[in-house]
């Protein structure tokens, strides 16, 4: 059944989603700073997020910063809207979603944590993985929305548990992206031919998601059109330092990364994808590309 849809922030993640949602035939109204993206996604423009809270059944939040993210919550909140659902792709945290969650349920408003792996590639195809907590109703409502951007859907629990299994998730990427970062710096300096490297590495034990997406970047040192900026990482890094801290769990490779990658922020490369942090370890090794 077709749905009143609303999507707040039609960026890399948010663009897909509305996108697959107009090709699926539900109803889009979007929100975002920049009003050709809404144009681009196929959906009808609305002037701030509390029109589209308004005018939806369910509201896709998909906001980069945590100040978009508090406003646009807070313009939801205000609408009085009970009933509708918020799917909240966003990735901030813990005690913060909690809040907002206990928030909009005083008002009859359903906050699902619905945190995604992938990229802008995977929205844009369908082909995000979803975890889903929250209200077990809610979100039986709104699913067939999300199948139609999502290869994968699951409900795992009470709300917040999502969020806690993608700071898991994302801890390991941030790990995994140096180390593969990492082999290509040593091929780099053994001289060989980086294509059939990368090769070899997909069709042995050292494969990984992260090598496969970001293989391509690593071997031509262009890190334009992002599968996720390096600012992103950097600000979910934040996050999980204190989830982790709070829950005095030690984080040692993780807690190696950060100089690195704060180091590709330094030269100037936040909106750059994430894997520019070859870029920190080539110029330590004194081979920064021409």
């Amino acid at each position: 059944m077709a749905l009143n849809a609303g999507v707040i922030g039609l960026g890399n993640i948010g663009g897909g989603v509305a996108r697959n949602l107009v090709a699926a035939g539900h109803a889009v109204v979007g929100f975002d700073l920049d009003p050709d993206r809404i144009t681009d996604a196929g959906a009808q423009e609305a002037v701030d997020a509390a029109e589209v809270a308004e005018r939806s059944d369910m509201v896709v939040l998909a906001v980069a910063s945590l100040p978009a993210w508090r406003a646009s919550l807070a313009a939801i909140s205000a609408s009085g809207r009970r009933g509708l659902i918020v799917v909240d792709l966003c990735t901030f945290p813990l005690a913060e979603k909690e809040s907002a969650h206990e928030e909009l349920a005083r008002v009859g408003i359903y906050l699902l944590d619905c945190p995604v792996s992938g990229a802008r590639p995977q929205a844009e195809s369908g082909e995000l993985a979803m975890l889903v907590s929250g209200d077990a109703d809610a979100f039986a409502r709104a699913q067939p929305a999300l199948d139609t951007f999502c290869r994968s859907v699951t409900h795992v629990g009470a709300y917040g548990v999502s969020t806690k299994i993608k700071f898991v998730i994302n801890l390991m990427i941030s790990i995994q992206n140096l180390a593969c970062a990492e082999a290509f710096l040593l091929a780099r300096k053994a001289g060989l031919d980086l294509q059939q490297m990368a090769d070899a590495v997909m069709d042995s034990a050292a494969y990984s998601k992260i090598f496969e997406v970001r293989a391509e970047k690593w071997i031509t040192g262009d890190y334009e059109n992002p599968t996720a900026e390096l600012a992103i990482q950097l600000k979910d890094k934040d996050v999980i330092r204190d989830f982790a801290a709070n829950l005095d769990c030690p984080t040692p490779l993780f807690d190696a990364t950060m100089p690195y990658y704060i180091a590709a922020a330094s030269q100037g490369r936040t909106k750059e994808d994430a894997a520019s942090i070859l870029a920190v370890l080539e110029a330590m090794a004194g081979l920064p590309r021409d």
